[in-house]
C-alpha cells in the first residue's frame, strides 16, 4: 500500500515537497526498495502526527509534525559539483605549471652553486627588465650576488608550501573540493 499525504494549502505543499526532497537526499545511498520503505514510513508517521495535532493551520500542523520527525539536511546546491570539477582541474594545471617554475628555480640555484660567476639575476644595460640567466653578458649588473641561493631557496620553499596548500584544498581526497565532487 502506498500512502500519500493530501495537503490543501500552498505553504503546506511547499513544506512537504522540501521535506521529501531532503528525505530522498538523505536516503540516496539506500537501495530502491529500502528507500521506498523509508519514505512510506516517514509519510505514515507524519500523517499520524498531523492527525493528532490540534493546530488550526494545516501548514503549522505539518511544520510541527516535521519538527517532531526530524528534518533531514538539505542537498547541496546544484552549482557546487560543477564548480568543484572546474576548481579541481584548474588546480591540476596551476600545480603543473607552478611545479615546473619551482624546478627551474631550484635548477638555477644549483647552477649558481656550481658556477657563481655566470648564473644570476641580472639587469642588462639599456634594459629595465630583470633577467634570470645562466650566463652573464658584458655590462650586466647582478642584483642578488651572494643572496641568490638563499633567496631562490626561500622562494622555492614558499612556492612548494603554497602548492601543498592548493593540493590539500583542491586535490586531496579529504579536501573540500574533492568532497564537493562526490554525490
Amino acid at each position: 500500500m502506498r500512502m500519500t499525504l493530501e495537503l490543501t494549502t500552498r505553504e503546506a505543499r511547499r513544506l512537504w515537497a522540501d521535506f521529501l526532497r531532503r528525505l530522498d537526499w538523505a536516503n540516496r545511498d539506500l537501495a530502491g526498495p529500502e528507500r521506498a520503505e523509508a519514505r512510506a514510513e516517514a509519510i505514515a508517521h507524519i500523517a499520524e502526527d498531523m492527525a493528532v495535532l490540534e493546530l488550526p493551520d494545516e501548514a503549522d500542523r505539518l511544520r510541527e509534525a516535521l519538527t517532531r520527525f526530524g528534518i533531514p539536511a538539505a542537498p547541496p546546491p546544484a552549482w557546487r559539483k560543477p564548480l568543484a570539477i572546474v576548481l579541481h582541474y584548474l588546480a591540476i594545471m596551476v600545480m603543473g605549471a607552478s611545479g615546473l617554475v619551482i624546478l627551474i628555480l631550484l635548477h638555477m640555484t644549483l647552477m649558481e652553486a656550481l658556477n657563481p660567476a655566470a648564473v644570476g639575476l641580472y639587469i642588462y644595460p639599456g634594459d629595465n627588465v630583470l633577467t634570470l640567466s645562466y650566463e652573464a653578458q658584458d655590462g650586466a649588473r647582478e642584483l642578488l650576488g651572494g643572496w641568490f641561493i638563499p633567496t631562490f631557496l626561500m622562494i622555492s620553499a614558499l612556492g612548494s608550501a603554497a602548492l601543498y596548500g592548493l593540493w590539500h584544498v583542491a586535490l586531496s581526497p579529504t579536501g573540500p573540493v574533492s568532497r564537493w565532487m562526490r554525490p
